[in-house]
């Protein structure tokens, strides 16, 4: 199918422009278009998760603008432990805190939490149990009338727009009554970032959240139960495909944990391994595209404060990250720099030199070899509290470079249109564009949308190129 010559040639200069530049920045090392890692060293943003040294047990923290969330609180001689991080990160409320379930390598410190900080909210695998520190938990949780929720698969919790907080399990109906496999598992997202706390959820519970069909893809796994054999099967880490895994566990402890098993398993996976047994606490820092990896044993400052401090501290200003590499990492994730380029005014009379580099084959407009690959119209849990689990994704079948520029997406009545940026779609690569907000990158593209595009069943991807010619078009049900 042809354009109209008129269009076709106001957009070749755009299209050299694009190209040149991007020539320009590929052989000055800016980006690495064989790259398609996440991890940066030197990365700062918004989101700051740290996997806390709390000996043989789990403690984590979630810092997000003024937010702050706690899941666990390691075990009763490691509650001290969580409160002075806490304090040191200028923490004055937690605005949610988690209790995966009621064992005390993970519950123990909590009645220092609760004495030490305002709570606005517990959220509980609300499993039966006879331990006397469960009991002293909820009744001070009670007595002290914090909002208390019992999670569930499919529920979202909400404290800031920015922010996706999804429960992947326990299911509505327990699987069993094994403690460790209803622990809570949540995935939190921001922008294409996206952590998966596993609490100490085994085989068992990692199978059911791969057939329940909820995203389960993320940049950075806290591995289950302390990398025993008995968590992270293959199944699960191939749904999760974790560059990053941290592993919560005390050294020289009498389960062996780490168990060797695991190890192999993540090896496998091509995953970097930290272990807070070998590095102390970790912290992941994230902009919502990209993230970065601090620990205490590099003699990182993981305890400096961004310059907008969480939950009314005193700022402090921010020093270099030391770039590190993982202290176990088979197949490592690929590591890069992501620099700040910002194009100078030119002037009219000057002319800007173009580097002598060959061009690749670019389509422009019309490009038969996009296809609509895979389509996910029913996001799981409530639509609109997970628009951008509404997603189409598209794929370049053919042999050459497409610009996306001008290209528009919709539903089939076209209510909802989508006019695609100029991006270019590498050969035999894939792009999701989901209806939510985000932050654009190589893999995945953000409508901006507020309510849900696509409807449940019946409906349909309609792909059409600037001039207006249907591309492809994909019907779900």
């Amino acid at each position: 199918m042809k354009r109209k010559g008129s269009s076709r040639a106001a957009v070749i200069p755009i299209c050299i422009l694009i190209l040149a530049l991007l020539g320009t920045a590929v052989f000055s090392g800016i980006i690495d278009i064989n790259s398609h890692s996440s991890l940066r060293q030197g990365t700062t943003g918004d989101l700051r998760a740290y996997f806390l040294d709390v000996g043989q047990g789990d403690s984590s923290i979630i810092l997000f603008k003024d937010r702050v969330i706690v899941i666990d609180a390691g075990d009763t001689d490691q509650g001290g432990t969580v409160v002075s991080a806490l304090k040191r990160l200028g923490v004055r409320k937690i605005d949610l805190l988690v209790a995966t379930h009621p064992h005390a390598d993970h519950i123990g410190g909590m009645q220092d939490l609760l004495a030490a900080f305002p709570v606005a909210k517990v959220l509980d695998s609300g499993m039966p149990s006879t331990s006397v520190l469960y009991e002293r938990f909820l009744e001070t949780v009670d007595n002290s009338n914090i909002p208390y929720l019992v999670a569930e698969q499919g529920q979202t919790i909400d404290l800031d727009p920015s922010l996706r907080i999804l429960v992947l399990s326990p299911p509505e109906n327990r699987i069993g009554e094994d403690l460790n496999t209803n622990s809570i598992v949540l995935k939190v997202s921001y922008g294409t970032a996206n952590l998966l706390f596993t609490g100490d959820a085994t085989t068992a519970a990692e199978d059911v959240m791969v057939k329940s069909g909820y995203p389960l893809d993320a940049q950075v796994l806290k591995v289950g139960h302390h990398g025993s054999s008995g968590s992270g099967s293959s199944a699960f880490l191939s749904r999760v495909s974790p560059e990053i895994a941290v592993i919560s566990t005390g050294a020289g402890n009498s389960y062996g944990h780490p168990h060797r098993e695991t190890l192999e398993r993540l090896a496998r996976a091509g995953t970097a391994i930290f272990r807070t047994d070998e590095v102390g606490t970790v912290l992941v820092t994230s902009n919502g595209e990209t993230f970065s990896v601090m620990t205490e044993s590099a003699g990182d400052d993981i305890w400096r404060l961004p310059t907008v401090a969480p939950a009314g501290a005193t700022p402090a200003p921010a020093t270099s990250a030391t770039a590190i590499q993982p202290p176990t990492s088979p197949q490592a994730a690929t590591t890069g720099t992501s620099l700040p380029f910002t194009l100078p005014a030119v002037p009219e009379n000057v002319t800007v030199p173009v580097p002598p580099v060959t061009l690749p084959q670019v389509q422009i407009g019309n490009a038969s070899s996009v296809r609509i690959s895979a389509v996910q119209f029913d996001a799981p849990g409530d639509d609109r509290q997970n628009l951008n689990g509404e997603w189409v994704r598209l794929t370049n079948t053919g042999g050459d470079i497409v610009l996306l520029a001008g290209f528009t997406l919709s539903d089939a009545d076209t209510r909802d249109l989508y006019i695609f940026p100029a991006f270019l779609l590498m050969p035999g690569e894939q792009v999701t564009v989901h209806a939510g907000s985000g932050m654009m990158n190589d893999t995945a593209l953000f409508m901006g949308k507020t309510a849900p595009v696509f409807a449940n069943t019946g409906d349909e991807a309609v792909l059409k190129d600037g001039s207006g010619t249907i591309i492809d078009q994909y019907r779900e049900g």
